[in-house]
């Protein structure tokens, strides 16, 4: 009905131009499924206007770079070869668009995947988009600006864009004079705006529009060169990473021992029980990110001290809950430059579970989320599809043997492969049987397997994990037996018993053990691991 009346209006004066804007969806962290419902939710508006009968397809305030390129891509096979695109992105004030792309970047990559009309709208004034748009005037393809009325300003409780209509005509000559081929208005814009536009280009009439560099007029025989988007680094090795990666890729026994960050900043105790446990042949340790929503130490801190005061490789958990987007990137890409190599990618615990339950909980994004941002980063390219320089890290994820839901985990952790995770490291595990059935679900993903074990160490213990604490259901015959013992000496013992039972179970069957002693116990750690020293090579 739109374009029946813009037709209408427009008759045989005017092009009848079809908008389609951006999906919504998160494209530096999007899944495969987000992916798909993307590109049809932008095939169904190509489509409608397409069948409408437009002039044009016009790409207008996409913020992502990637979307953009789906959307030209989507626009190409939905509009036929003979259908014109329009291409626009946002900038802001700095002239960048996300991810700290330029102008001329931006230009290139929309040429690349196919635009006829490249260039800005929306997010800032006509002054900052003359800029942008002027300098991605010479790239062989005409160039379109349509700047919002000015940056908005509250006034009485009302939304109002201050350019007023002169000065926006003012520009709009500007513009055109600097190479813009077209020229409208975004947010804010009225008649008036247009017809100081129209007035701007009545003015220019009889004057050159050219200059030096610019577009030729159509027709002309133009050489077009394109800077294609950034392809993938080649990652590093996983063997070459770190000495985790090395043994996965040697099929060798991998053991690793959970210890928490302390409350404090003296990190005596920890450095004493990491000198214990490399006593005791274990030189991979993990700490925690704020375990059950605690205040601590930040793990990122603790590892790269024990990595530069000890023999120990630690890895480093890694979880969404209290950092926002650009938090994650800069938090992974400082862990690279502190040598970091080993990270165990997490969705992280509400705060309403520890001694802060009014802290304000993050999660930009989600593990699978979080893993895409790290493996893109290991290729070397940013999630607003920028070139970087590559990280190396071995990326792990976790995964619950035991989830009530065993349908919605595998599809999760199938999200998590595809996402760049190479490891899996589980939740804890008591009973042997449950395990292997996880162990036969996941064996076609081809992921080597860390098993979670958590000795417990009383009765109350158990049933605090069981009940408090999610992904931890321990089932009753060993709750039972705990509760037989109580607490103590022989409670710990029959804990560590349990834990032996169930490594000793699978040990044949995965790659690796993740002990997490409670209360830093790392001598119930190594007892509990005298069951996998045959598996152990070091």
């Amino acid at each position: 009905a739109a374009v029946a009346i813009a037709r209408d209006v427009a008759g045989d004066r005017a092009y009848v131009a079809g908008a389609v804007g951006p999906s919504g969806a998160r494209f530096g962290i999007a899944t495969a499924a987000e992916r798909r419902n993307a590109r049809f939710a932008l095939a169904e508006q190509v489509d409608v206007l397409v069948l409408a009968g437009v002039d044009v397809i016009m790409l207008e305030t996409f913020t992502s770079i990637l979307e953009m390129e789906l959307a030209l891509e989507v626009a190409r096979e939905r509009g036929g070869s003979r259908m014109p695109v329009i291409a626009m992105m946002v900038f802001d004030a700095h002239g960048k668009a996300e991810g700290g792309l330029s102008p001329n970047e931006v230009a290139d990559r929309m040429i690349a995947a196919g635009a006829d009309v490249v260039g800005g709208n929306c997010g800032i004034g006509p002054a900052e988009l003359y800029q942008v748009t002027t300098g991605m005037v010479g790239r062989g393809r005409p160039v379109i600006a349509q700047p919002n009325a000015g940056l908005p300003a509250s006034v009485e409780g009302r939304t109002l864009y201050v350019a007023n209509p002169e000065h926006f005509g003012v520009f709009a000559r500007r513009m055109l004079k600097g190479g813009v081929r077209l020229v409208g208005g975004c947010c804010g814009t009225t008649p008036d705006h247009t017809r100081a536009m129209l007035g701007s280009v009545r003015m220019l009439r009889g004057e050159s529009l050219e200059r030096p560099g610019s577009e030729r007029a159509p027709g002309a025989n133009v050489s077009i060169t394109t800077a294609p988007a950034p392809a993938p680094a080649a990652k590093v090795p996983l063997a070459e990473r770190s000495k985790l990666g090395e043994r996965l890729v040697a099929g060798e026994f991998a053991v690793s021992v959970e210890i928490t960050a302390p409350a404090g900043s003296d990190l005596t105790k920890t450095k004493q029980q990491v000198a214990d446990l490399l006593a005791g042949g274990v030189d991979i340790v993990n700490i925690a990110d704020g375990p059950r929503a605690s205040a601590r130490m930040a793990n990122v801190a603790v590892c790269a001290r024990l990595a530069r005061e000890t023999a120990v490789e630690p890895i480093l958990h890694v979880c969404a809950r209290d950092r926002s987007f650009l938090g994650i990137i800069a938090h992974l890409l400082g862990a690279q430059g502190l040598g970091l190599r080993n990270l165990v990618i997490i969705t992280g615990d509400p705060p309403k579970m520890g001694d802060y339950p009014f802290s304000t909980p993050v999660y930009d994004v989600d593990s699978v989320g979080l893993l895409r941002i790290a493996s893109g980063l290991n290729a070397g390219v940013d999630p607003a599809g920028k070139e970087c320089e590559p990280t190396s890290f071995v990326l792990a994820t976790g995964a619950e043997p035991a989830a009530h839901d065993r349908e919605r985990e595998l599809r999760r952790l199938e999200e998590k492969k595809h996402a760049g995770a190479e490891l899996i490291m589980t939740q804890p595990v008591y009973d042997p049987r449950t395990l292997e059935r996880f162990l036969d679900d996941v064996k076609p993903l081809g992921l080597p397997v860390m098993v979670g074990i958590l000795p417990l160490a009383s009765h109350r213990n158990a049933e605090f994990l069981h009940n408090e604490v999610p992904g931890m259901g321990i089932p009753a015959e060993y709750r039972e037996r705990m509760a037989k013992v109580g607490g103590g000496p022989a409670a710990r013992a029959v804990g560590i018993q349990i834990a032996q039972e169930a490594l000793a179970a699978v040990k044949h069957r995965v790659q690796g053990a993740y002990i997490m002693p409670p209360f830093n116990r790392v001598d119930s750690a190594l007892s509990v691991l005298e069951v996998a020293r045959d598996r152990m090579k070091r």
